[in-house]
């Protein structure tokens, strides 16, 4: 009897079980053999010398030791420390325009203000050549050159900021507008609600926000390489050492330094994740704003000013594409014309 009550009790598989678990086994395998193994040859190598014998230590002792691969990873952490910082207030304000105001147009801004994913991260450096190179248009507005760290910093700026609004829209859609009706009864500034309610209840989605800024800019490649000159990351010294010196080994030392941030940046996600998801309450009531003609209006102009910026960039080359396109059929026209005379 006992075994007829276990056989009525098991469940009965369903086909579309066995499909999605075929599917999950795939993925994973395919994870494996284009992710896991060349991480783990990769760490292999940084403790390998070129004979493939084990050294421990001493590659990593040998790339701290060398001048010029230390200025290169004292470049990429002060570098992305800086375009964190100067991102991270533009998109949580543009953000907080998007969530907070009753300004018209808002999904026009947002998809303005997201054209950035649809193109490669070196968009944004080609862009700031033509416009300020050594023959850009408005270069002699420029106090300094912008090959180097300027034009990296203002780049990875343009490149990242999409990244981190999308986080930061998130995160301000999740407040509680009960917490704003009770501040009102209690007669709070908007000062002091901003500080006390809105900036406490983003600070997960600020920390993700910052965590994937610094990741994304210190391990590009594009931007370093395309408007950098002569200032060395590592993202390009990885280039170097590979492709130009054949020396795998310090070349993994490096892919480990740039696989630090990541590693850390997925393991505080997961934490925030969590705490973020124990602040929401079914009970919870979406915040609606309310309409203020003065901050409505200073939302506006300021959205408006960072959609132009980023139209900025596409324009720019659209528009020199067409002039070279012209120059060169009028070129190869003339060309023709003397050949037939």
């Amino acid at each position: 009897m006992a075994e007829l009550a276990a056989l009525a009790v098991r469940q009965r598989s369903d086909p579309t079980d066995r499909v999605g678990h075929a599917g999950l086994f795939i993925v994973l395998l395919v994870l494996a053999l284009f992710l896991a193994a060349p991480l783990a040859t990769v760490l292999l190598q940084s403790f390998e010398d070129r004979h493939r014998d084990f050294v421990g230590l001493a590659n990593f002792a040998a790339y701290l030791q060398t001048p010029a691969l230390m200025q290169s990873l004292w470049n990429s952490l002060w570098v992305s420390a800086v375009v964190t910082v100067l991102t991270l207030p533009a998109a949580f304000l543009f953000a907080y325009a998007l969530t907070r105001s009753c300004m018209s147009r808002k999904a026009v801004f947002r998809t303005l203000a997201l054209t950035p994913l649809l193109a490669p991260s070196l968009l944004a450096a080609i862009s700031f050549i033509y416009w300020f190179g050594n023959q850009g248009v408005l270069k002699g507005l420029m106090v300094t050159s912008v090959y180097g760290a300027p034009g990296i910093i203002l780049s990875e700026m343009f490149a990242v900021f999409p990244h981190a609004l999308m986080i930061l829209i998130t995160a301000l859609s999740l407040a509680d507008a009960r917490l704003y009706e009770a501040a009102d009864a209690l007669g709070t500034s908007a000062a002091r609600k901003f500080f006390t309610i809105t900036l406490p209840g983003a600070k997960y989605g600020l920390i993700s926000a910052a965590l994937v800024t610094f990741t994304l800019v210190i391990t590009d490649f594009g931007i370093p390489k395309v408007i950098g000159g002569n200032f060395d990351v590592l993202a390009t010294d990885i280039f170097k050492l590979v492709i130009g010196q054949q020396d795998f080994q310090r070349g993994a030392v490096v892919a480990m330094f740039l696989l630090a941030p990541a590693l850390l940046t997925f393991i505080v996600d997961r934490v925030v994740q969590r705490k973020q998801t124990s602040m929401l309450t079914a009970r919870a009531v979406p915040y609606a704003p309310r309409k203020s003609s003065r901050f409505d209006a200073a939302m506006t102009l300021y959205c408006v000013l960072i959609a132009a910026l980023m139209l900025g960039e596409p324009l720019t080359l659209r528009t020199v594409g067409f002039a070279v396109a012209v120059i060169g059929t009028v070129a190869i026209g003339r060309r023709m014309q003397v050949r037939s005379r």
